[in-house]
């Protein structure tokens, strides 16, 4: 298999890219690496999200500032790229914020990180970019795109501590033939260095926080944006009553800390959230275990198993290592395919707790190669 780069290698040059440059480092480095190429580039931020107009006031914005776009601007104007701010604030409030509230209210956990990926940077940049007559879109995600006689394969960045491909399984074929990552063949350190070394303003920038359209809490912003939720009770499986909560948009299956309920010997966690009733069931760490559950909503990357499950095969089994969480390592499962949206997972001799709304993402056994993801089912 050839690295995407490699891959349009001959006539780069004569390539178009739209680089998504946020004002970070990851991004400016991509633009360095790329503009090193003699590829035609064109410099993009996204304002996507006005925190301070949107949500509490007083708040520091975490994206979309004057000072990231600055940053961009001037790493853009280092190597004589174009450089434009775009509007995408609609689609972002449609596709990732409203989803985001909704699926608290509801009792689940959301990953608006992947509706972002999926809905904005791989559909309305990638339209944006051909209204530039760019055929490229190139990002500074930590992941690799590999390709091969039967299509493109998508991996994890070679720093496995900083590896975001969980957050990329909605990509299609068409989408990852014309995307490029320049910077996933390299770790952290190494692009920190590259900044340095070049002069980059963005190389000791901080890391961005993981929900950038969030200044607060979480639980804050869902009140904020979607309204408050009824209190409601602290029950074990059996009904007994162990406190009161403000709503169950506070909480996510399998979350321990920030409970506040005492007087209990040992640590509880959370098993269930009922958003009907307003309670939220809590028990054991045992309590948490599964068998096994279901992801709907499935994406499918590797382009061999797409041909199958595109083709209606039946059958469909095969041994994975699964990633329920963007932080989790993952764990192996066995994979069943109930149909194109569907597959159902049951664990090996290892388990870890699953929380309805988030994403599960499949790699091999190696886990290397990203195979398919999608959304884990209410139980």
């Amino acid at each position: 298999m050839t690295n995407t780069a490699e891959a349009i290698s001959d006539s780069i040059e004569q390539t178009s890219i739209v680089v998504a440059m946020s004002g970070g480092v990851d991004s400016s480095v991509a633009a360095y690496l790329l503009s090193k190429t003699g590829a035609q580039l064109v410099g993009v931020s996204m304002q996507v999200w006005d925190y301070k107009k949107n949500s509490a006031e007083n708040s520091r914005a975490t994206c979309c500032s004057p000072a990231d776009f600055c940053d961009a601007r001037r790493v853009a104007a280092m190597f004589d790229i174009p450089f434009y701010v775009v509007d995408f604030e609609k689609t972002f409030e449609r596709e990732v914020i409203n989803r985001f509230v909704e699926t608290y209210q509801l009792g689940m956990t959301p990953n608006p990180c992947i509706d972002c990926n999926s809905k904005v940077k791989f559909r309305e940049l990638r339209e944006r970019a051909l209204s530039f007559g760019c055929s490229h879109v190139a990002t500074g995600h930590y992941a690799r795109i590999k390709k091969s006689e039967e299509g493109y394969h998508l991996l994890r960045g070679v720093d496995r501590d900083k590896d975001q491909s969980y957050f990329l399984y909605s990509c299609r074929q068409d989408e990852l033939s014309k995307t490029l990552f320049p910077i996933g063949d390299y770790t952290k350190p190494q692009i920190r260095e590259i900044a340095r070394e070049v002069g980059l303003v963005t190389a000791d920038k901080p890391e961005s926080q993981d929900i950038c359209f969030i200044a607060g809490s979480v639980q804050d912003f869902v009140t904020k944006i979607g309204g408050g939720r009824s209190r409601g009770d602290f029950v074990l499986k059996d009904g007994t009553k162990l406190g009161e909560h403000d709503g169950v948009h506070r909480f996510t299956v399998g979350q321990r800390k920030g409970l506040n309920i005492g007087g209990l010997a040992e640590p509880v966690y959370v098993v269930d959230l009922d958003p009907q009733t307003n309670k939220v069931i809590v028990g054991s760490r045992e309590d948490l275990k599964r068998e096994g559950f279901v992801v709907n909503e499935m994406h499918w990357v590797n382009p061999t198993l797409l041909k199958r499950v595109q083709a209606g095969e039946e059958g469909i089994e095969q041994e994975v290592v699964v990633q329920v969480r963007s932080r989790h390592s993952g764990v192996r499962a066995r994979m069943r395919v109930i149909n194109k949206d569907t597959c159902q997972f049951s664990w090996h001799e290892e388990w870890a707790a699953v929380s309805p709304g988030q994403a599960a993402v499949v790699y091999d056994l190696n886990n290397e190669e990203l195979l398919a993801g999608g959304r884990i089912a209410k139980m």
